[in-house]
């Protein structure tokens, strides 16, 4: 089969690879359900469709060729497919991301459900496969509503700072044959002291057998082992690395690892292909360090999003153009905001050494289901995420979204807390902000957010926060403090990881804009502007790092450094020079 055709044709899940798979991107059948007729009229057994839809592109947007002048709350998708010739005795139906409520249908049968915007939909379809054509149905819905995580997607009310909501298929759709006991996924961590690369390994069930594990590079082999599994769902091993070469953004060195799950006769029963980078995040002496030695974060806001397909670039060159562009800038890290991303880009940021600040989109209604949903789904995105070594932080809350009463009510307080320390539990190879921006409770850095218009203003507010944590971000009555009561940030790594959002636009508008403080109205101001805070934070001595806000602007939102389209604002090596200002160049 051609896959090059196909939109989005390249391989979904490179951070675990095996050599058969099916892209079932493309022209799907589709309708809009707002009368919810579909149930009634048995649409999962549907075979007549009058409109059509290309995935994985979300209906509304350009790529997808479906438009809306309004927000559904249930969608429906339909194709059909002829069963591989697969050797494999399995099939599992694979999505990479579908917002929001996903059941599936297969010739008419119902197979799974999913919840969550932004995790992977991994379903069996096996049993339900016939040998020649079968018809796949997906049905989508979005309430619309704060008590699920849905990031910066207008729901039933709208900020500034929100865009139109997506629903639905945004990533690729696909099938992957396998035997019933296989490898479902992968965790890693590096020690530098003990030149040793931790691995834990999940498995389909409880396996008695064995795992050979490789780790190679330029096909010549580094290190191996081969590990008893122990009637073991979980598998941990570890391998000894003589020599390493460490990963890093100016030396972004990957590691071949193939892993094989054999049974107790020593038959294959798995084979996947990954990659790993050596490299410890770690914080000592009250310092962020990479390898062992400090780190300065030079970062931008990165919300994610496409002119053509909004949560979806059109294909890998968008998103290495995207990767290229802020480190044309100068920037080593893109905090990815109120989105998790495609792990396409994290494999391409992976290779060319861009660190991501990993966060977990938010709801914004406290509630019992809030607290569910947001941690299975939290959960879901560590698994498929941990591997990448440019994921350097876990972000499970923003400035107190979902969680706005941590002072007056003790439950949303101990849900942070929670999180922090299960994400802990998951994954101790990282640091975990708890909540970024404000209100620090529980973490393992000091995050603020300010977009102080005047450099002196921003100056005297970090130091005054620096000496007294408990102080508000301002004066307003709004404002909240930098830590909560009896929480003491003070010794961790202080880093401003909101800043700047500096509007500019060069053209006459009269749409309702969206940046902060006053506009400069020429390049020359912008550049000044820019220059003025840019300075300021060379000016407190304990800042670890930075994030601006942002890379592009979106929909009303003008603070970007690049417009929409990534046109640069300024010249690339202007930027450039105007934050090499900043830390380590």
């Amino acid at each position: 089969m051609d896959t090059t055709a196909l939109p989005r044709s390249e391989y979904p899940r490179p951070i675990l690879t095996r050599p058969h798979w099916l892209n079932l991107n493309g022209i799907w059948d589709f309708d809009v359900d707002e009368q919810n007729r579909g149930y009634q009229e048995d649409w999962p057994a549907r075979t007549t469709w009058d409109n059509q839809i290309i995935v994985p592109f979300a209906p509304g947007t350009s790529a997808s060729s479906v438009s809306l002048d309004y927000d559904p709350t249930r969608v429906w998708y339909h194709r059909t497919f002829s069963r591989p010739d697969w050797p494999e005795s399995e099939t599992i139906l694979h999505i990479g991301a579908c917002d929001y409520h996903t059941r599936v249908y297969v010739n008419g049968g119902f197979v799974g459900e999913h919840r969550g915007g932004y995790s992977p939909v991994r379903i069996n379809i096996t049993s339900s496969l016939t040998s020649t054509v079968n018809h796949l149905v997906i049905c989508a819905e979005d309430s619309g509503s704060w008590q699920q995580p849905r990031g910066k997607q207008a729901g039933d009310t709208r900020w500034p700072i929100d865009y139109d909501p997506i629903i639905g298929i945004w990533q690729t759709v696909w099938l992957e044959p396998v035997q019933s006991r296989h490898i479902v996924s992968m965790a890693t961590g590096y020690k530098i002291t003990e030149q040793s690369l931790d691995l834990t390994i999940t498995l389909s069930s409880q396996v008695n057998g064995s795992l050979q594990i490789s780790l190679r590079q330029n096909a010549a082999k580094v290190s191996e082992l081969t590990i008893d599994t122990g009637a073991r769902s979980e598998v941990k091993a570890s391998l000894a690395i003589n020599s390493p070469e460490l990963w890093s953004p100016d030396c972004p060195t990957l590691y071949d690892l193939y892993i094989q799950l054999l049974s107790p006769s020593g038959q294959q029963l798995d084979s996947i292909q990954s990659y790993t980078g050596l490299r410890e995040i770690s914080i000592l002496d009250g310092k962020l360090c990479l390898n062992q030695q400090p780190l300065y974060i030079k970062g931008l806001l990165d919300q994610g999003y496409f002119p053509e397909g909004w949560y979806t670039p059109l294909d890998d060159a968008a998103m290495i153009r995207d990767i290229e562009l802020v480190q044309a800038m100068g920037f080593n890290l893109v905090r990815k905001h109120q989105k998790a991303e495609d792990p396409r880009f994290l494999y391409w940021a992976d290779r060319k050494g861009l660190m991501v600040w990993s966060e977990m989109p938010s709801g914004r209604i406290f509630c019992a289901d809030l607290i569910e949903q947001l941690t299975l789904e939290w959960l879901q995105l560590m698994r498929r995420d941990q591997p990448h070594p440019c994921v350097i932080c876990w972000v499970p809350f923003n400035e107190s979204w979902g969680v706005w009463h941590q002072r007056s009510r003790s439950q949303q307080r101990a849900f942070v807390d929670a999180t922090v320390a299960l994400t802990k539990s998951m994954d101790s190879s990282r640091p975990v902000i708890g909540n970024d921006g404000w209100e620090y409770s529980s973490g393992d850095l000091f995050t603020l957010h300010l977009y102080d218009n005047s450099a002196s203003q921003l100056i005297a507010k970090l130091r005054e926060l620096i000496a007294n944590p408990q102080a508000h971000l301002s004066s307003s009555e709004q404002a909240r403090p930098a830590a909560l009561p009896g929480a003491d940030p003070s010794g961790l790594p202080l880093v401003l990881s909101e800043c700047g959002g500096i509007g500019y636009v060069n053209v006459t508008t009269t749409d309702e804009l969206f940046a902060y403080g006053d506009l400069p109205e020429t390049p020359a101001a912008l550049s000044e502007k820019i220059q003025e805070l840019a300075n300021a934070l060379t000016q407190i001595d304990e800042l670890q790092g930075f994030v601006w806000t942002q890379l592009t602007d979106i929909q009303q939102e003008i603070n970007g450094l690049l417009y929409f389209d990534r046109t640069p604002k300024l010249p690339l090596d202007q930027i450039k020079a105007l934050f090499d200002v900043t830390g380590d160049t």
